[in-house]
């Protein structure tokens, strides 16, 4: 009897921990623009970055930074690649720091690393749109200062994990829409390159993943706000090469859709590496891990996508 209360005990408690999980998938954008999450772990603005520029001002109170990685010996009469990453973090929160040891490698093989804040739902109170222009905000900064970043404007790679992965797919969808007004749009958001890490590609699979994009909580449930940057439903030919990584156990982003994003966007004549892992979950590929084993294995494999697009030299220095 005793056995039988203790499973029963035990049954309730991981019930009400998935029934927890899932009231939380499915919070209302008020509820999600109220959650402290992990703001503790929140740093816009890192200490060993080379240098931290301003790249845009909301309402001239709220800076956006970027955490830039130059490489020791950075030629300034030789443009070099520049790679940008942004954090995941479902677009509720997250932080630069995600993307640190990322950046510092790159910078080792040569190239300037940038690792980008924006704006997030639960921080600033708006939605996931705002994210997206953003990211294409950061692009374009990077691209109208080439010239004293020392990059090459026209080898720019865009990257990131989860949500951050989105919005490097955002900002390969050519739109005029979901953009900054404030933004010069001569200049192009659109990246040369992209690193993928467990992408959202689909932002119509989860209700809780559509209420991001309304623009208000009194806003109507239509799904016209994230049908219109659903990158699974925005592929065109001429988009950059990509390489992806993804495990078949993702709930978050689910491998159907990722598979089938991939097998479109080789159709439409590009090219995209996509490197499955059966069994792995959203995340698997960060450092924290199996003691970052698959952090060091998507790290070397996007080393090797990157040279054989003539961005990197030499053998990948991953350890």
């Amino acid at each position: 009897m005793k056995k039988l209360l203790l499973s029963i005990a035990v049954a309730s408690v991981l019930l009400g921990s998935c029934k927890s999980k899932l009231e939380k998938k499915d919070q209302t954008l008020g509820e999600m623009q109220d959650d402290a999450g992990n703001s503790e772990s929140y740093v816009p603005v890192l200490k060993t970055a080379s240098e931290t520029p301003v790249y845009k001002k909301i309402n001239d109170t709220v800076e956006m930074h970027l955490n830039i990685y130059n490489p020791d010996k950075l030629k300034k009469k030789d443009p070099v690649p520049v790679i940008i990453y942004f954090f995941g973090g479902a677009f509720i929160h997250g932080s630069p720091a995600q993307y640190e040891q990322h950046c510092k490698y790159f910078a080792s093989r040569g190239i300037v690393a940038i690792t980008a804040d924006y704006r997030v739902i639960s921080r600033n109170k708006g939605n996931a749109i705002n994210c997206i222009v953003d990211a294409k905000s950061a692009v374009r900064y990077v691209r109208e200062h080439a010239k004293e970043l020392n990059i090459d404007p026209n080898k720019v790679i865009v990257g990131g994990g989860s949500a951050g992965a989105f919005l490097a797919l955002t900002c390969a969808i050519d739109d005029t829409k979901w953009q900054d007004p404030a933004d010069n749009a001569a200049i192009s958001a659109k990246p040369n390159a992209m690193v993928l890490l467990n992408p959202v590609v689909n932002s119509m699979e989860h209700k809780f993943r559509i209420v991001k994009f309304k623009d208000d909580e009194k806003a109507p449930d239509s799904e016209s706000h994230a049908g219109a940057v659903n990158p699974l439903t925005h592929i065109t030919s001429s988009m950059p090469p990509a390489i992806v990584f993804h495990g078949t156990a993702d709930k978050i982003s689910g491998y159907t859709f990722v598979k089938q994003f991939c097998d479109d966007y080789t159709k439409a004549g590009n090219r995209i590496d996509l490197h499955t892992y059966e069994g792995m979950k959203h995340g698997f590929t960060s450092m924290k891990f199996m003691d970052g084993k698959y952090y060091k294995e998507s790290l070397k494999l996007t080393d090797e996508f990157l040279k054989s697009l003539g961005y990197l030299e030499g053998n990948p220095t991953v350890q």
